[in-house]
This record gives C-alpha cells, structure tokens and sequence, in this order.
C-alpha cells in the first residue's frame, strides 16, 4: 500500500518537476576528468555524452512506472547522441517512433549523426523507401542502402530532420560529394522546417586520398531550412562559393576547424552573408591546397575578409602560423590596424617566432595609448585540435616567457587583461550554445 501511495503522490506532481526529478537520473562529466570538455559539459544541457547512459535510465523508469511514462518519456528523446552500436539503424528506429508517436516530434532537442556506413536489415530498407513515398518523393532505389551513392548516404540522417521541428543543436557528417535528397524537397514544399535550430556542427567524413572539402550545398540547404541558426562548426574554408552564400542573419558565431586548403572567395562570401556575426574561430595556415602556400594577394584577402565584418565582431580566434605573415611589417600591418575596432577579445593559438613576439609587444604598446577601447582580453594558447587530439604544436611556447612581464605591463596599461595559457579554452562548447 506504501508503495502504491508513494508511486500515486509522485504521479500527482507538477510536470515540471516531475521532469527535474527525472533529470537526476543523468550523471554529468565531473570537469577534470577529461582533457575536454563533452558536448554541453559546459552548460550541463543534455548533449553530454552522459545523457546516453542517463537515458537507459529514464526509459526504463518510463516503461515500469505507466503513471510516469507520459511525462518521463520525452526525457528520453531530448537528446539523440551518436554514441552507442549501429548508429545509422538507431536514426531509423528514432524516425519509426517519431513518425509512430508525433507527440514525441517536439520534444528532440539535440541531435548527433555519426559518420559510419552499416548493413541494414530489409525491414529497415522498406521502411525508409516507405517513409519517402509518404512524404512526396518518387521512391528510391534499393541500391540506396549501400552507401556507394552520395545522394542517398544521408538519408535516415534527413528522414529524421523532417520530423524534429524544435531541434535545437544538430551534428552531422559530410564529405565533398554527399548531397542531400529529401531536405531540399522539403524546403520547396513546407516553410523553414527547422525553425529553431540554434547550432549546427559539421564534420568531415574523411576516407583514406580523401579531398580536404565537403558539400556546402547541403550546408546551404540546412541554414536556409534554419533562419534563427546562431553558431555555425564547418571543418575547412576550402569551397569554391560560386557567388553569395545562403544568408545568416542571425548567426553570432562561425568556427573553422582546420585551415587547410583555405579558399579566399568562400570566407569572404560566408562573412558577408552574416552581418550580425560576433565571435569568429579561424585556423588559417596560409595553403591554397594541401601542398602550396598562398602567394601575398591570398593572405591578405583572408584579413580584407575578417574586415567585412569589422562593425560587428566582438571576438576573435585565430589560429596562425609563423609562415604566415612573414615579415614585421606585415605583421604590424595585421596586428595594429586589421583588427576590427570593436574587437573585445582575441584568442590566438599556438602563436610562435621571434617575430611574432616582437609583433604581439609592439601590438600592446598600441593597445597602451588606447587603439582598441573596448578590448578587454588577449590569451594565447595551445590550439583547441593539438589539445584534443593529444599533441602539442606549440613547440616553443616557452619562449613567451621571455616577453610574458612586458606584455602585461603594456597591456595592463590599455585596461587589457592578457592571459598566456598552457591549456586550451575550449571554444566549441561556448560557440554552439
């Protein structure tokens, strides 16, 4: 009797608590534990990798208390990581649920594709080709289930994004000729369907003599399906824009996550499409390819692209190697008049050379008599990629040492914080909140 009050008292309770209590059942990452952070570690929002050990949980409490399950469940399909066997099939199971159970539509918040190709049951294969059929589309081939063909690899991966209309957070693979098949049908059918998508995270799917590139037309398809997109992770600038990119008018913060094979034409177009841009993270290693170096017209064209949004950026990132900006002269030219003037704060990673030094003193010196009023913070450290990866390509961090106290003084005179950082500010975890 006992336990049939204490199930009904529980039942009885607001929903909003209900779901707090619930939210107990997910451990978070203890900070320290790991070189980085995980997705949303830093928020404690539900893109933690923990939340997928939380959700066995949840569903079986859902499944074993019936008074709870209507309130229990949708904790359970809040967040949809990638971690976990088999992941394409558990797209296709999470889309059987959605299309089975449209009241759970709603509550996906938090989505993570992973990028590995698996065998697919023929239950699963008729059931997409179904689900396509009934969405309007002429049905596709059986040939689509094996991976080979670019226009169908990301198809249970689409099938899902047409029934997440409050998605907030998406991460996704994509290589150079991978399109999409069902989203731009959509897009021509229904208004925006990802209305409050907030951050969108692509990664490349790279294969052994891959290209360093991926599809920005299927990135194209899914911001313009997201007008409210405020943090956007591509992997490289190295796309031919071909003219103006899709418009970001709402898009705060941009993240390149490697810099090779930069393609001058591609950021420029993507700054200009984003006026309201605030935070840019911009590895740039001055290639054109994954074997020459740009000539001086190319760097310079990647600082007159940084210059398109100099009324509204706020912050920078930028990863720079020394044979970037060779020469003094260019690197004053850069550091003392490229910076937007409303620049608050610069993060440079792994930032090396004697004349790097010598440029980074001369830039607080300039900061000292009031060049930059609204910057508050200058850090260098490790890049986020050698942190997370393992490595260290900071190689002469050290030597920063010898200009550590001048730059403080200097900079402490502009009202400038200056920080030099043995460890990496993870950036990614503020950019896609």
């Amino acid at each position: 009797m006992a336990t049939a009050n204490t199930a009904s008292g529980l039942a009885a309770l607001p929903v909003e608590l209900i779901q707090h209590i619930g939210s107990f059942l997910i451990p978070a990452c203890v900070p320290g534990e790991r070189p980085y952070p995980c997705y949303g570690c830093a928020r404690r929002r539900p893109g933690c990798r923990q939340w997928f050990l939380g959700q066995l949980d949840i569903s079986r409490l859902s499944r074993a208390c019936k008074p709870l399950r209507d309130v229990i469940q949708p904790l359970v399909f809040q967040c949809c990581p990638d971690g976990g066997p088999r992941p394409i099939r558990r797209l296709i199971l999470l889309a059987r649920t959605l299309i089975a159970r449209p009241d759970l539509r709603h509550h996906v918040k938090f989505l993570m594709s992973s990028d590995v190709y698996e065998d697919l049951e023929p239950a699963d294969n008729q059931f997409v080709q179904d689900a396509i059929v009934e969405l309007g589309l002429p049905a596709v081939p059986d040939s689509w289930i094996s991976g080979g063909e670019p226009e169908y690899h990301l198809l249970p991966l689409e099938l899902v994004l047409a029934h997440t209309p409050n998605l907030e957070y998406l991460r996704m693979p994509l290589d150079y000729d991978w399109s999409l098949h069902l989203l731009p049908h959509l897009l021509k059918t229904r208004p925006p369907f990802l209305p409050n998508l907030k951050s969108l995270e692509v990664f490349h799917h790279f294969t052994a003599g891959d290209r360093f590139e991926i599809s920005m037309d299927a990135v194209e398809t899914i911001v313009t399906a997201a007008p409210s997109l405020e943090a956007l992770c591509l992997p490289n600038p190295n796309w031919m824009s071909g003219g103006a990119f899709a418009p970001l008018p709402n898009l705060r913060r941009l993240y390149w996550q490697s810099g090779c094979a930069t393609e001058m034409d591609g950021l420029a177009a993507m700054l200009d499409a984003a006026p309201q841009l605030q935070a840019l993270a911009l590895p740039w290693d001055a290639m054109d390819d994954q074997y020459n170096y740009c000539d001086d017209r190319g760097t310079a064209d990647a600082w007159e692209a940084i210059e398109l949004r100099k009324d509204s950026l706020r912050e920078l990132r930028l990863d720079i190697r020394e044979n970037t900006l060779q020469g003094s002269g260019k690197l004053d030219s850069f550091l003392s008049t490229l910076f937007p003037p409303s620049i608050r704060e610069v993060t440079f990673w792994r930032l090396d050379g004697e004349e790097m030094r010598a440029a980074m003193v001369r830039l607080a010196k300039v900061v000292a008599v009031g060049r930059y009023p609204d910057l508050k913070t200058v850090v260098l450290a490790p890049s986020e990629r050698s942190e997370r990866q393992g490595y260290n390509e900071w190689h002469n961090a050290d030597k920063w040492n010898e200009v550590k106290e001048e730059l403080e003084e200097w900079f402490r005179t502009g009202g400038v914080k200056f920080e030099l950082r043995w460890d990496s500010p993870y950036w990614m975890a503020s950019s896609l909140d």
